[in-house]
């Protein structure tokens, strides 16, 4: 026989469990970090923006691809050189060893571009 008044599920109530979900949590957290985006966030935007636009580029043809890919990495490499307020962008590392490894990169990838044998 029920008994008259509440009667208790077996799922608990959000109070008692922590609030909201996981999913929840993560989605107001994105949404306060991007909700005013830094120069950080720029930069990885570009970034990727020109990774992607090296990809369509590869797809017309291959040392297309590979120098867009390089000029894309040799941004970064300058804009690590560029002093003030962009220095913001990356932390706790040096800027000369930072820039010499994008340039050194962005001139190996244009040198393995160049001399691919045509197809």
């Amino acid at each position: 026989m029920a008994k008259a008044g509440k009667t208790r599920t077996s799922r608990a109530s959000r109070a008692r469990t922590g609030g909201r979900g996981p999913i929840s949590k993560r989605w107001i957290y994105w949404k306060r970090r991007y909700s005013n985006p830094v120069r950080r966030d720029w930069v990885l935007l570009y970034t990727l923006i020109g990774i992607a636009l090296s990809c369509a580029g590869a797809l017309v043809n291959v040392r297309v691809g590979g120098i867009m890919l390089a000029a894309t990495i040799a941004a970064v490499g300058l804009l690590r050189i560029v002093p003030s307020s962009w220095q913001k962008t990356w932390v706790n590392r040096s800027a000369a060893t930072d820039a010499v490894t994008t340039l050194l990169a962005a001139a190996i990838l244009v040198f393995l571009t160049l001399t691919l044998p045509s197809t």
